[in-house]
């Protein structure tokens, strides 16, 4: 169902009240971040169908720990995970895969570049493409302006794609922590987009 913009906004407002948490992960959805404790978050009011965090947000990161995503909790200790967000970029978009023949994905004007890591997740309840997973961070290899395809390893072979339909993609900067430090989020930076995908 379509939703108009104060649709997406009652969304927002009262679906944030389950997002009380926001930590870190080693990988996509499935280890967090060990030694570190959940942080609060305060979300402003949702506005145009789209909801911010009200204030900056530092998780505490342990040495010798890389971070490839944060993560939405449901609790400051247990609870639920209820998803996963990119950091270090805002890039994201939705492609889709037209033909198994050369395993792109067609996305127009998408800005990624060779080496960049994006994970991808499923559009509108839509399964993914065959070959492709949810929980893998992959390379971008072969980008052209408005197509690229992913691979395991940076300037390795594509992954071999084997279905056919659409991707929501998210560039993601994974941030290795050589000394203990915090991933630190702006207030404003982690969005909840209820227009998107």
């Amino acid at each position: 169902m379509p939703l108009t913009t104060q649709g997406r906004n009652d969304l927002l407002t009262n679906g944030a009240t389950a997002w009380t948490h926001v930590s870190a992960m080693t990988d996509l959805g499935v280890t967090e971040i060990s030694g570190s404790t959940r942080q609060a978050i305060t979300w402003a009011a949702a506005a145009s169908g789209i909801r911010d965090n009200a204030g900056a947000i530092a998780v505490p990161i342990a040495a010798g720990t890389t971070v490839m995503v944060g993560a939405l909790y449901s609790a400051l200790t247990a609870g639920n995970l209820e998803g996963w967000f990119q950091i270090g970029s805002t890039l994201r978009g939705v492609g889709t895969v037209v033909t198994i023949a050369g395993d792109a994905i067609s996305s127009n004007g998408h800005g990624l570049a060779n080496t960049n890591r994006v994970f991808v997740t499923t559009v509108a309840g839509e399964a993914l493409p065959a070959g492709l997973s949810a929980t893998t961070l992959y390379f971008v290899v072969g980008a052209t302006t408005d197509t690229f395809q992913l691979s395991l390893t940076s300037g390795g072979a594509a992954v071999d794609i084997t279905g056919l339909g659409d991707v929501a993609w998210f560039r993601t900067v994974p941030e290795g922590f050589t000394n203990a430090g915090n991933l630190n989020i702006a207030a404003g930076a982690l969005d909840l987009d209820a227009s998107f995908a």
